[in-house]
């Protein structure tokens, strides 16, 4: 019993070791940046399980709409990830940040997993329909939220900054 505990620890730890390798802290900003990600991939696992709102919205448009308003935050973002990756690992930075997109993207269609489609978008459907049409400020209190409570791939190394998206990308 105890061998068969310290097995199955052990392959936890090596399967839990490469989302977390080369991760020894995030600025304030790439927080941020990975934070503003997270709330995008949300975002599409939700238009992509659900489809339509709960009055038959659109939902692929909404989820357009949203990337297009806030395009310059989030490639900001894309290039706050590569630079963190580019200083803590070895390899393809773009690669670490399309890895990431898919760990993202994973963690929120778990959820859909888990919840069933119905449930699920019977609770978050709208979400893509609000955050398309959120002003700004909204979309930033969000992405502080996420700080707070959601997980994120590297612990933070000190004070939150506010993430400001560079105009002209």
């Amino acid at each position: 019993m105890n061998l068969a505990r310290c097995l199955l620890g052990a392959a936890f730890v090596a399967f839990a070791v490469p989302a977390w390798a080369g991760a020894t802290c995030y600025s304030p900003e790439q927080m941020q940046a990975e934070q503003l990600l997270r709330l995008h991939s949300e975002l599409m696992v939700i238009t992509v399980t659900c489809r339509q709102g709960s009055e038959g919205q659109d939902l692929p448009a909404a989820y357009g709409a949203f990337t297009q308003k806030n395009i310059h935050l989030l490639h900001n973002a894309e290039q706050t990830m590569i630079a963190y990756y580019k200083a803590t690992t070895k390899g393809d930075a773009v690669g670490h940040l399309d890895h990431l997109r898919t760990l993202l993207g994973n963690e929120f269609g778990q959820k859909a997993a888990d919840m069933s489609a119905p449930n699920f978008c019977a609770a978050y459907r709208d979400k893509v329909l609000y955050f398309a049409g959120a002003p700004q400020t909204d979309v930033d209190t969000q992405v502080r939220r996420m700080e707070i409570s959601d997980r994120s791939y590297a612990k933070s190394c000190g004070a939150r900054k506010t993430f400001v998206a560079k105009k002209g990308g």
